[in-house]
């Protein structure tokens, strides 16, 4: 094993998750900008009922918890090229599978919200409705990215390199197709 992980193949894993979650930060901005549409109606109905106050709670924390996970899964991807003297596969290693449980326990709080079981679309306020889609893509997002930081991780801890390049690409190409048949490919 060697001292230092070579830039080339820290590439890949990380240009994946910047864009990644650019496209999820994306998201984000959109479901909480549809949803602020619906925040004064939901504070009056908070002020009458325990139960929407606690939707309205839960709407704020799941949103928010997702948004900052992408947000440092964007600046780790973004930064980590940069600090070429930080390439061990400790530190790559510690910081990849600490993003990948940090995202997985984002994308499952969203996760428990965020699901046809437990919001129902209502007719007429599409707003909502996207909203609704929208946080479902990020939760596939979430899922996508823990999954591939955490195979990451694995791999640079293990000083594997160019085979782990390999491994990663092989476990992330399988995961993002996933993605596509779970609903990726339909419109917002």
């Amino acid at each position: 094993m060697s001292d230092s992980i070579s830039t080339i193949s820290t590439l890949p894993p990380l240009l994946f998750a910047s864009a990644l979650s650019a496209y999820g930060l994306y998201l984000c901005k959109e479901n909480i900008t549809r949803l602020q549409q619906y925040e004064e109606q939901s504070k009056k109905a908070a002020e009458w009922s325990n139960t929407a106050a606690q939707r309205l709670h839960k709407t704020r924390t799941t949103q928010t918890s997702g948004t900052l996970s992408l947000a440092l899964s964007f600046l780790a991807a973004s930064v980590l090229p940069f600090f070429t003297s930080k390439h061990t596969p400790t530190t790559l290693g510690v910081t990849s599978l600490a993003l990948g449980a940090g995202l997985y326990t984002a994308r499952t709080h969203m996760a428990n919200f965020w699901n046809e079981s437990t919001q129902t679309k209502i007719p007429f306020v599409e707003k909502f409705n996207d909203s609704i889609r929208g946080s479902e893509r990020v939760v596939l997002i979430l899922e996508t990215l823990s999954f591939s930081w955490g195979v990451a991780g694995c791999v640079w801890a293990l000083g594997w390199e160019d085979l782990g390049v390999g491994v990663w690409g092989g476990v992330a190409a399988a995961k993002t197709a996933w993605m596509f048949r779970q609903g990726w490919g339909t419109s917002l």
